[in-house]
């Protein structure tokens, strides 16, 4: 490791491990275990297993024949196989081959038997939980026989009491010599080991951790770097698919104001044409009115053929805007005016112009104008 990587990690080591105290003394971490727990109920078996085998672990066990290999599962313990400790033999080679491609990746821990290690239960300030090791370091002399060099050693916070302020924390002490006189017997095997732990009276681990740090085999990161692909993976899916939402409500908002825009022009000419046609409709109305009001040509025709005497007969007869025009010859043109006064169709008889005597029929040529009744004289209609 060079120089530059060991000052990050030293750095970031202290921070880590006071969050690693507090996260694991919070009851955040007793209710994310249960409802972790439940959650796994809820899977089917084989997914269970899965999830199980991911957190388990390779022990090596260290018989009065040999080397125990056993897997630690789920809170279980299944031997594996038992290695004999012969002369001569590639222990390393052996304990692959029992091991297979798969539980080789899994991490591996020496499991010593139980009354080798010294437990310890102190109580500290609940604020010494942020550096515990470091605290526990300078107890060791006070709460053992052995000096901090002279052991290994590893803590535990038990509970924390809010009301006190105060920790009570499990102190677990082996001396280095009998952890040397443990790893002796593995050989190549004790550099690949990530951890050292030991039973307890009952016999399960007391999953603690005796191995200093420089001693233990790094993690292996390729499911984390896995893990954090996918979710980066899932990540930009996350972000495709949301900018595929945004862009299908753009699309469907243009398509919306489009045919919004279409309906208004739509409903414009629909107006345009409501106008015209109540246009047109009070067009007819006042033309089937006036016609209404005004009496029909044969009818006029008739009152004016009866009232005119025997004398006269007419030239032309026309009506234009509701006047009618009678041109011809009488032998009384001025008895018209009175003859045709006394009509109920006309009204308002007038001679238009001089009456001029005609020699041929010896009666006088006359223009007669006359309004016909009902007639209404209105501006012109568009």
């Amino acid at each position: 490791m060079s120089t530059t990587s060991q000052s990050i990690a030293d750095r970031l080591g202290a921070p880590l491990g006071r969050a690693r105290m507090r996260y694991a003394s919070s009851p955040l971490r007793q209710f994310l275990h249960w409802w972790g727990g439940e959650l796994a109920r809820l899977l089917p078996a084989s997914w269970r297993a899965l999830f199980a085998e991911g957190q388990a672990r390779v022990l090596y066990v260290i018989a009065a024949d040999g080397l125990e290999l056993r897997l630690e599962e789920a809170g279980r313990e299944t031997l594996l196989a038992s290695i004999p400790f012969e002369s001569g033999a590639d222990l390393l080679s052996q304990v692959d081959a029992r091991l297979g491609s798969t539980r080789a990746e899994r991490p591996r821990w020496l499991l010593l038997p139980g009354g080798q290690v010294l437990r310890r239960r102190i109580a500290l300030p609940a604020a010494a939980t942020e550096r515990l090791r470091d605290v526990v370091a300078h107890e060791l002399d006070r709460q053992t026989p052995f000096r901090a060099d002279q052991v290994a050693y590893d803590c535990r916070v038990l509970s924390v009491d809010a009301a006190s302020k105060m920790a009570q924390v499990e102190l677990l002490v082996l001396p280095k010599d009998k952890l040397e006189s443990a790893l002796a017997p593995l050989g190549p095997l004790a550099a690949r080991l990530s951890g050292v732990d030991a039973r307890d009276g009952e016999g399960r681990p007391l999953r603690c951790n005796l191995l200093s740090l420089e001693r233990r085999e790094p993690p292996d990161r390729r499911r984390l770097w896995l893990n954090l692909g996918l979710a980066a993976i899932a990540l930009i899916a996350l972000l495709f698919a949301l900018t595929q939402i945004l862009d299908n409500r753009s699309e469907a908002v243009s398509r919306l104001e489009a045919d919004v825009a279409a309906r208004h022009e739509q409903a414009r000419r629909v107006a345009v044409l409501e106008k015209q046609l109540e246009e047109a409709s009070e067009g007819a109305s006042f033309l089937a009115r006036t016609r209404a009001a005004k009496p029909s040509m044969l009818a006029v025709l008739a009152d004016v053929t009866a009232r005119v005497p025997d004398n006269t007969y007419l030239e032309r007869f026309s009506e234009q805007d509701g006047q009618i025009y009678l041109t011809g010859l009488s032998g009384d043109a001025a008895g018209l005016v009175g003859r045709l006064g006394a009509s109920k169709l006309l009204r308002a008889p007038a001679l238009s112009g001089s009456v001029q005597p005609d020699a041929l029929s010896h009666r006088d040529r006359f223009t007669l104008v006359a309004e016909l009744t009902g007639t209404v004289h209105a501006p012109a209609q568009p």
